[in-house]
């Protein structure tokens, strides 16, 4: 619930809210914005995502880390909503998230991994996942063998 009330100047403003205006611009590396994320994480309610930091486009909203970031990057930083992984690269996160759902929808209705048969390095079969897949990534992506979370880091 928001509330408002009246500036002295006559206008409106949220109660509490912080003016993004006076957040400085940084350059920020992407091992900063994972340091930031995992800080940001650390402070979470029981029950509370780390998906709200994402927004539809798998864009980190800086609005929630600035302060743990020093300030707003002064490039985009985007994030998968199902690994949480975070990229410079816009298309990543959401290749990863259509293989991450397909994924576990194919291990729930067969029971088994849709990995490439007697793949040492346990690359995703995209052919095991074509009724599964919104769309096939243009790129390899692997299973880990531990969680079975989707990765594009190549275990070799």
């Amino acid at each position: 619930m928001l509330f408002w009330k009246k500036r002295k100047n006559g206008k409106k403003s949220t109660s509490g809210s912080q003016n993004s205006h006076n957040v400085p611009i940084i350059s920020a590396t992407i091992d900063d914005v994972r340091k930031a994320v995992n800080d940001y994480a650390s402070t979470l309610q029981k029950g509370v995502s780390l998906r709200s930091i994402v927004l539809d486009n798998h864009e980190i909203d800086f609005d929630l880390l600035h302060s743990f970031l020093g300030g707003k990057p002064d490039k985009k930083f985007y994030m998968s909503k199902e690994t949480f992984e975070i990229f410079e690269n816009q298309e990543y996160p959401k290749f990863i998230d259509y293989c991450q759902i397909a994924c576990d929808q194919y291990f729930l209705e067969k029971g088994e991994e849709p990995i490439t048969p007697g793949d040492p390095y346990r690359k995703i079969s995209y052919y095991k996942l074509k009724n599964y897949l919104i769309e096939k990534p243009p790129f390899e992506l692997f299973l880990h063998k531990h969680d079975r979370m989707v990765t594009h880091r190549s275990p070799r």
